[in-house]
């Protein structure tokens, strides 16, 4: 038996397999959306919705469903490896590491705080206002741009 050491970052591991995240191997906004939809609802955001702001998908929750997870995911959003999802069963992963992984650009805010911008955002982005018109939500993921190898 052998051991195979990965040289790449988990996030560009992810990219070079996506077969091993989304039927048919096929990454799309939609796919990462509806698993950011089942995983919030998993961890107990009752309310998760998803909306489409021009090229921008967000799934938002009036519940902070990060906080009721077994495994937290970093911080920063920075993901130096894979995090189980074991709330949704054997050999998963977190939907937010499909998105750290796959997303151009990101946002993650939890209410009342500063959001965490992965990827080239401006501050006149339109959906810098979408987010202060949902002030009700608790956590927002925020997404556009797919990176494939």
């Amino acid at each position: 038996m052998s051991i195979t050491v990965l040289t790449a970052s988990a996030t560009e591991w992810a990219r070079a397999h996506p077969a091993m995240f989304f039927d048919r191997g096929e990454v799309t906004a939609q796919s990462i959306v509806g698993q950011l939809l089942d995983g919030a609802r998993i961890l107990g955001a009752a309310s998760a919705e998803a909306l489409s702001i021009g090229q921008w998908q967000i799934v938002g929750a009036d519940e902070d469903w990060f906080l009721n997870a077994r495994l937290p995911i970093p911080e920063d959003f920075r993901f130096t490896r894979l995090i189980d999802f074991p709330e949704q069963g054997q050999n998963c992963v977190r939907p937010e590491f499909l998105v750290a992984a796959f997303a151009q650009d990101v946002i993650i805010k939890v209410a009342h705080s500063q959001p965490i911008i992965l990827g080239t955002v401006s501050a006149t982005d339109e959906i810098h206002a979408m987010l202060e018109h949902k002030n009700s939500w608790r956590r927002v993921v925020a997404f556009r741009g797919i990176n494939k190898v």
